[in-house]
C-alpha cells in the first residue's frame, strides 16, 4: 500500500477528529488571506486614484474630507468657493489641468458629482489609465450624465434613461423621511465608463453648470443647500452672484420645465415618488440602450443650450472644490504656501504674494495636497489591517497546535499499527515521513478551503468597502504573497507533525506485537 494510502486511510478512521482540524486550519487560512488580499487591494485602490492630482483647491476645513469628498466621493464637502477659482486656474500657465467639483445631490442613492467635460476625456482614475466609455458618448450639454460601471449595474439603467436627482449626497434611511427630488429638472445619460475599478465606477458625472442650476433653483425655493449651513459660505456672501447667476438660470429653467409633459414621464424617467420609494433595489444588469429617448433628448437641449458647455460652466458663481494637476511641482508648492501660509508682514513679500492670481481668493480657500491625505490615511489604514493580519496569524498558530494535538492523541491507538508496519519492513524513517505527511495534508486541504473562504470573504465585504471607503476590490486578486503565505502554512503544518512523528519513530515493535 502506498504511503498516500496509508495516511488517507488514518485519516478517514478518524474523521471526526481530522475534519475539525482541517476546519480550524482552513478558519484561520481564510482570515489571513482575506486581510491580505484587502490590504493589497485598499492600498492600490487608495494611492492609484489619486494620481494626476497635485492640489485640491476647497473651502477651509478638514483637509482629509476634503481629499475623501472629491476624490473618493465619501463625505461632505467642507464648503463653497467661488466659481471664479476654476476659471482663474483654466488660464494661469502654471497648471497643466483644472476640473471643478459640485456634489450635493444623489440619484437612487449614488452621488452625482457636477465636473466638467474635461474630467472624463482628461483624467485618469488610476495611473496611465485615462477613462474610457464602455457605451455612448461623453456628456456636451448641460442635463446630460455619464455613469460608472458599478452605479449602471446597482440602478440597472442605460443610455437615455432620464431621472430626477434628489438632494443630498446620499439617500435618506427610513420611510418616514420624504426627500426632496427635483423633478423641474430632468437628465438623460449619455454614456456608461468602462470599470476602472476606483470610486469613480459608484456615481454619475455631468456638468457643473447642470448640478449648480439644479442645487441653487432649488433654494431659491426653500430647500436648503447643503453647503449653507456653512458658516463660512455666509461670511464671505455671495449673494449677489447667486442673484444674478439665479436669474439668468430662471430664463433657462422656465423654458425646460415647460418642455416636460406626462407623457415624458411615462417613457421610463422616474417621477419624485417613484425615486423615493419604488427603486432601492439595485439591478445585476443595465438597462438597454433607449436611443429614440437618448436622440429627443439630445434634440431638445440642444435648441435649449445652443451655446457651447464652457460658456455655461463659467456662468457657476459656486463650486465644491477644484482638482488641478502640474507640471512643476514647485509651482503646486507655491499656490499651496500662498494659500494656505498668512500673508507676510514684509511689504516686498506681500506684494510678490500678491501678485498671485488666486491670492484674491486666498481667505476664501484650503490648498490640500492629496499625496499627504492619503499617506495619512494609509497609516491609518494599515495600523487596522496589522492588527487583523496578527489577529489572522495567531489563529492559525493556534490551528497549529489543535493539528499537533490531533495527532499526538492518536499516537497510542496508533501503537499497534506503526509496530505492524514496522514489522513488515517499513524502517523508522518511513513511520516518521508517514505522520509528517498526515500532517502536511490535512494543513494542505485546510489550506485549499482558506483559499476559498478568504475569497468569499473578500467578496461578500467587497460591496460594503465600495459604499464606505469609496474604493473597489476585486475578491479574486490573488497574487503570489497568498501562494506563499499558503506554502508557509503547510510547511508549518509539517514542523507541528514532528512530534508525534518522533513519538512514532520510538515505537517499540516487540512490546505493541504482544497480545
Amino acid at each position: 500500500m502506498s504511503p498516500v494510502k496509508i495516511v488517507f486511510k488514518n485519516m478517514k478512521l478518524r474523521l471526526l477528529s481530522t475534519l475539525l482540524t482541517i476546519g480550524s486550519v482552513a478558519l484561520a487560512a481564510s482570515l489571513v488571506i482575506a486581510v491580505q488580499t484587502l490590504e493589497r487591494e485598499t492600498e492600490q485602490g487608495y494611492t492609484q486614484t489619486s494620481v494626476g492630482f497635485d492640489l485640491i483647491l476647497a473651502a477651509p476645513g478638514s483637509r482629509m474630507q476634503t481629499t475623501l469628498n472629491t476624490i473618493y466621493h465619501l463625505e461632505t464637502s467642507t464648503g463653497v468657493i467661488p466659481g471664479d477659482v476654476y476659471q482663474i486656474a483654466l488660464r494661469d500657465g502654471r497648471i497643466d489641468q483644472a476640473f471643478p467639483v459640485f456634489v450635493g445631490d444623489n440619484y437612487r442613492g449614488v452621488r452625482v458629482v457636477g465636473t466638467s467635460a474635461g474630467f472624463i476625456a482628461e483624467g485618469e482614475p488610476r495611473s496611465g489609465q485615462p477613462f474610457q466609455i464602455a457605451e455612448g458618448r461623453n456628456f456636451e450639454r448641460p442635463f446630460e450624465a455619464v455613469i460608472g460601471s458599478n452605479a449602471a449595474r446597482r440602478l440597472g439603467i442605460g443610455i437615455g434613461h432620464t431621472f430626477f436627482m434628489t438632494h443630498g449626497v446620499s439617500e435618506l434611511d427610513g420611510d418616514d423621511i420624504e426627500p426632496h427630488v427635483h423633478d423641474e429638472f430632468e437628465l438623460v445619460i449619455t454614456g456608461i465608463l468602462e470599470p476602472s475599478r476606483t470610486a469613480h465606477d459608484n456615481v454619475i458625472f455631468t456638468s457643473i453648470y447642470s448640478a449648480y442650476a439644479v442645487h441653487y433653483h432649488a433654494h431659491d425655493h426653500d430647500h436648503d443647500h447643503d453647503h449653507e449651513h456653512n458658516d463660512h459660505d455666509h461670511a464671505h456672501g455671495h449673494d449677489h452672484d447667486h442673484d444674478h447667476d439665479h436669474e439668468h438660470e430662471q430664463d433657462h429653467n422656465h423654458d425646460h420645465g415647460e418642455d416636460h409633459d406626462h407623457a415624458s414621464h411615462s417613457h421610463g424617467s422616474d417621477n419624485a415618488h417613484n425615486h423615493s420609494h419604488t427603486h432601492r433595489h439595485s439591478h445585476s444588469h443595465h438597462a438597454p440602450a433607449d436611443t429614440e429617448r437618448l436622440n429627443a433628448m439630445t434634440e431638445r437641449l440642444s435648441r435649449q443650450f445652443p451655446h457651447p458647455l464652457s460658456e455655461y460652466e463659467s456662468r457657476v458663481s459656486r463650486l465644491d472644490a477644484v482638482l488641478l494637476s502640474f507640471g512643476n511641482q514647485a509651482a503646486a508648492l507655491q499656490i499651496a504656501g500662498m494659500i494656505n501660509m498668512p500673508t507676510p508682514q514684509n511689504p516686498l513679500l506681500a506684494r510678490n504674494m500678491m501678485r498671485d492670481p488666486f491670492f484674491a481668493h486666498k481667505d476664501e480657500l484650503m490648498a490640500v495636497v492629496p499625496a499627504m491625505q492619503i499617506q495619512e490615511l494609509m497609516s491609518i489604514i494599515g495600523n487596522a489591517e496589522l492588527v487583523l493580519r496578527y489577529v489572522g496569524w495567531l489563529v492559525f498558530i493556534v490551528a497549529l497546535f489543535g493539528v499537533l494535538v490531533a495527532i499526538y492523541n492518536t499516537m497510542e491507538e496508533r501503537r499497534r499499527d506503526i509496530a505492524i508496519i514496522r514489522s513488515l519492513g517499513a524502517r523508522r524513517g518511513t513511520v516518521l515521513g508517514l505522520i509528517l505527511l498526515e500532517a502536511g495534508f490535512i494543513v494542505g486541504i485546510g489550506c485549499i478551503l482558506g483559499l476559498a473562504g478568504g475569497i468569499g470573504i473578500v467578496a461578500a465585504t467587497a460591496p460594503f468597502i465600495a459604499e464606505t471607503a469609496g474604493i473597489i476590490v476585486s475578491a479574486y486578486a490573488i497574487d503570489s504573497a497568498q501562494f506563499v503565505t499558503l506554502l508557509t502554512f503547510v510547511l508549518l503544518g509539517i514542523l507541528a507533525g514532528i512530534i508525534p512523528a518522533l513519538k512514532a519513530y520510538r515505537t517499540d515493535v516487540v512490546a505493541n506485537l504482544a497480545p
